[in-house]
C-alpha cells in the first residue's frame, strides 16, 4: 500500500487554521495522516506540514487552534503588494520570471521585522527540529526566481526552511539560507501540486487556488491526475466565511478552525480513504 502524499497550500493564518480543522475532521471520520505519508508544504502549509511532523497530536494542535493564536501578529494585504504581483505577473511568462521581479520588490522592505517574524514562526512550531518524517517545504530564491523544496537532508534548520516558505514579500522579510535570499514559496504556486512527492495518492489541501496563467491549479490537478488518485479539498463558502476576506486576520483563526473541521467532517463522507 503506497503513502499517501498531503499536499498542504498557503492562504495565510486563515488556511493554517482551516487545514487543521479539516484533518481533525477528517479525522474524526477515520481518515488520518500516517506517519509514513509524505508531506508537502508551501507556506501557511509549511506551518502545517512541520506541525504534523512535530510530533504533537492532531488534537492538540486543534485546540492550539481553536483557542487562538496571540503569538501572531495580524498584517493586512496591502494595495502595493496587490498591484505589484498583478503588475509583475501581467509581465511574466514564467514562474522564475514572476519570481525575479517580485523578488526584487520585497528587497525593498526593511528587515527590522525580521526578529518579531522569528519569534512568530518558532512559536508556531511545536518543534524546531525536522524529525523523521518525508516532509518537504517549499520557498522561492527572490534572487533567480528559482523555487527550492527544502527537506531534511538539506540540513537547513527547520526555522529557517519554514520562515523562509512564508515570507509573504511586501508583508515578511527575505529569509536569508545559506548565503541566498528567499521569500514565499505560494510566488511560484499557492500549492505547488505539481511538486507533490511520493508515487501513491495525493490529498491536496488548497485554501487559494487562483494564480497567474503559468501555474493554474486545473493544470497541475490534470498533471497528477494523469498518474495518480487526486483528492482536492478547497474551501467551502462556510469556511470562507468563517476566515474572512483578510487570511491575515488572527481574529478569525478560532472560528476558521471550527468552520474547518465541520467542513472536513462533511468531506470525509464523500471520499474514500486514500490508503485504501
Amino acid at each position: 500500500m503506497e503513502p499517501v502524499s498531503w499536499v498542504f497550500g498557503g492562504g495565510g493564518v486563515g488556511a493554517i487554521a482551516w487545514e487543521i480543522g479539516v484533518l481533525a475532521g477528517l479525522a474524526e471520520e477515520g481518515i488520518r495522516v500516517r506517519a509514513d505519508d509524505h508531506l508537502l508544504g508551501t507556506s501557511a502549509g509549511a506551518v502545517v506540514a512541520a506541525q504534523l511532523a512535530s510530533g504533537s497530536t492532531l488534537e492538540e494542535l486543534f485546540e492550539r487552534q481553536r483557542h487562538g493564536v496571540p503569538y501572531e501578529v495580524s498584517k493586512g494585504v496591502s494595495l502595493r503588494m496587490l498591484w505589484t504581483m498583478t503588475f509583475d505577473g501581467l509581465r511574466s511568462g514564467s514562474a522564475a520570471q514572476f519570481g525575479r521581479r517580485i523578488g526584487s520588490a520585497a528587497s525593498s522592505l526593511s528587515h527590522d521585522e525580521a526578529g518579531i517574524r522569528r519569534r512568530v514562526i518558532e512559536a508556531r512550531l511545536p518543534s524546531h527540529v525536522w524529525g523523521t518524517r518525508d516532509m518537504h517545504l517549499v520557498a522561492v530564491d527572490a534572487d533567480s526566481g528559482d523555487h527550492r523544496v527544502f527537506s531534511r537532508a538539506d540540513g537547513v534548520p527547520l526555522v529557517d526552511a519554514v520562515m523562509a516558505s512564508c515570507a509573504i514579500p511586501l508583508i515578511w522579510p527575505t529569509v536569508t539560507v545559506e548565503g541566498r535570499r528567499y521569500m514565499d514559496g505560494g510566488m511560484r504556486s499557492p500549492v505547488n501540486l505539481d511538486l507533490a512527492p511520493g508515487a501513491g495518492p495525493v490529498v491536496a489541501l488548497a485554501a487559494t487556488t487562483q494564480w497567474q496563467r503559468w501555474a493554474r491549479f486545473n493544470d497541475q490537478c490534470r498533471v497528477i491526475e494523469f498518474r495518480r488518485p487526486l483528492t482536492v479539498i478547497t474551501m467551502s463558502k462556510d469556511s470562507r466565511r468563517a476566515q474572512g476576506r483578510n487570511p491575515l486576520n488572527i481574529d478569525a483563526v478560532p472560528a476558521a478552525t471550527t468552520a474547518g473541521r465541520d467542513q472536513g467532517r462533511r468531506e470525509a463522507r464523500r471520499m474514500r480513504t486514500p490508503h485504501s
